[in-house]
């Protein structure tokens, strides 16, 4: 395991919106605070670009190991975002996006694939015909771009339908809409809210005592009161707790990965539709089409459960393997070394084998460190096979590896230890034609024998290999010349 420091940077109001999001950012939390991951949640005003960019400033100066934000705008912060991405400091957007920066990964919904889902409800609603009244957002913000794309893309397969743009004048959630917006929703057939702003719209419909089909996002408390109402068609659900969890999870795996060379991906999460009480009630036809609707889209959806456990898998795999050689790393080998030092001084022996490469930094140099990560990868492969499925088999760093040897007293450790120098001396790595051949210091302790607690068996066993390397020194010379 690794330890990490993660900063989450996103709004904290409306409550009411992104309530679920940051529930999802806590429980993350609490399961990675195993892998000693540390979160810190740095909240913002909605919309608030200066906010973030003086947030974004402020954490290049501090000792910080990954970012997830929820960007304000979808092109302001890339400076900010670049500059932490230079400084080896993966940033991951969720929810809103910041695509032409450098940021490490995106975890959020297909905001196209959001649109056209809700713009092919709307249409079944209105059997696709008439005019849609759009309030599509701030385009500022890429993901509803992204939505009024996928939007506009899905209406105009309906020759009889059109879109008019519009949108939501700045007012408290249930504020009155003013005379020249109503006349605007009087004259629609159809409402599309590809803002966050769904529920200052439902009210208006309501203060006009309009009844339209109306489809927008965000499956909120207040969204709700007005599904049950009838006042809200459908809302288009992106699962905002999902999308906190996998962004605090995502910026761990990018830490880990970076810190193997390896490239991170994002996830993309599916969306779905919540329907009002009365979708049933419109006809069989579009009944069944709403069926048809709802069966195709679940089908695409992964458990939730399912994708949390392979998530927290994958990040326990990436946090206690070495990746070179998919042995343990050390950070895992010294927490199974406490552990079988403390079961072995109640119910039996246990040995311990310190390993190191002779020679190695000669290899790297004269064949160059493909050929030493092929040795590194021969050598664990050898040590696997000379072990029991009992034992740990760990690269420490390095050229250094260990064994713990369970249930075995020095006698038992020894013959592994011949069984190893046996395999070792076997064993051949070929590179560009030239067969290479490597040796290895095997040192040997035993608990109570040569040590009584685990800080003392390792340092038992780390003296008896350096003894092993030095009585060796003439011929390893010769082999390393």
């Amino acid at each position: 395991m690794q330890e990490a420091s993660i900063a989450i940077i996103a709004p904290l109001q409306p409550d009411d919106f992104f309530d679920l999001l940051w529930q999802g950012v806590w429980e993350a939390t609490f399961d990675l605070a195993a892998f000693g991951v540390q979160v810190r949640n740095l909240t913002t005003q909605r919309y608030d670009v200066a906010g973030q960019q003086e947030i974004l400033t402020q954490l290049l100066d501090e000792d910080g190991d990954g970012i997830a934000i929820l960007p304000a705008h979808s092109k302001a912060l890339d400076p900010l975002i670049d500059q932490h991405e230079s400084a080896e400091t993966p940033v991951v957007t969720f929810h809103g996006d910041a695509p032409e920066s450098r940021r490490s990964a995106f975890v959020g919904p297909d905001p196209f694939q959001a649109g056209v889902l809700a713009g092919e409800v709307l249409a079944k609603l209105m059997r696709g015909k008439g005019t849609v009244l759009s309030f599509p957002g701030s385009f500022e913000k890429h993901h509803l771009f992204q939505r009024d794309q996928g939007f506009r893309a899905e209406l105009a397969a309906h020759a009889e339908s059109r879109v008019v743009t519009a949108s939501i004048p700045d007012l408290d959630p249930f504020e009155q809409f003013p005379a020249a917006a109503l006349e605007e929703l009087r004259a629609a057939d159809g409402l599309y809210v590809g803002s966050e702003d769904l529920v200052k719209a439902a009210a208006a419909l309501e203060q006009t005592g309009l009844s339209v089909p109306c489809v927008g996002f965000g499956n909120t408390e207040p969204v709700q009161a007005f599904l049950a109402r009838q006042t809200v068609s459908a809302v288009i659900d992106e699962h905002r707790y999902l999308q906190g969890y996998f962004a605090v999870q995502k910026v761990y795996e990018a830490i880990l990965k970076r810190r193997q060379g390896a490239q991170l991906s994002g996830i993309r999460i599916p969306s779905d539709v919540a329907f009002a009480a009365n979708a049933a009630d419109r006809g069989d036809s579009l009944h069944f089409a709403f069926e048809v609707l709802v069966r195709q889209r679940t089908e695409a959806l992964c458990s939730y459960k399912q994708r949390l456990e392979q998530a927290n898998a994958e990040l326990l795999n990436l946090a206690t393997t070495d990746p070179l050689t998919g042995l343990l790393n050390r950070r895992k080998f010294e927490e199974v070394m406490q552990n079988e030092v403390a079961r072995a001084l109640r119910y039996g022996p246990l040995s311990l084998l310190m390993i190191d490469l002779n020679f190695f930094k000669l290899v790297n140099d004269r064949h160059g460190h493909q050929a030493g990560d092929e040795v590194l990868k021969r050598v664990a492969s050898v040590l696997k096979a000379s072990c029991r499925d009992t034992d740990t088999c760990a690269r420490l760093g390095g050229d250094e590896f260990a064994v713990i040897l369970p249930h075995a007293d020095g006698a038992a450790a020894e013959l592994v230890r011949e069984r190893i120098r046996k395999g070792i001396a076997n064993a051949r790595v070929v590179i560009d034609g030239q067969e290479l051949a490597f040796s290895l210091s095997i040192g040997m302790a035993s608990l109570l024998q040569n040590a009584g607690n685990a800080a003392d068996l390792m340092a038992a066993a780390d003296a008896d290999m350096y003894r092993a390397k030095q009585s060796s020194r003439p011929e390893l010379a010769l082999l390393g010349a």
